[in-house]
């Protein structure tokens, strides 16, 4: 995988917190998700599935855990991995 490659990953990430999420906050790549209160449990569900669509990928229940979407970067990361 390219840098290219993860920098699309995020980007697409990144669009779909803004559009979905629809916070005032500014967001960086490491702006931690959950403890800042950006994403709810139910927002989260919904990014898993716009994930599974986007990429292809299936997110099995034991990575939906928190510390793969504390961020942009670590969301970004668990993409990167199921593609690999």
């Amino acid at each position: 995988m390219t840098t290219g490659d993860i920098e699309d990953v995020r980007e697409a990430i990144r669009g779909w917190v803004r559009q979905s999420v629809g916070t005032s906050m500014p967001l960086t790549d490491s702006t931690d998700l959950i403890g800042d209160g950006v994403l709810t449990s139910l927002q989260t569900v919904e990014l898993v599935t716009y994930l599974d669509e986007r990429f292809g990928i299936e997110i099995d229940d034991e990575e939906f855990v928190e510390e793969n979407f504390r961020s942009i970067d670590t969301i970004a990361a668990l993409v990167e991995s199921k593609r690999a």
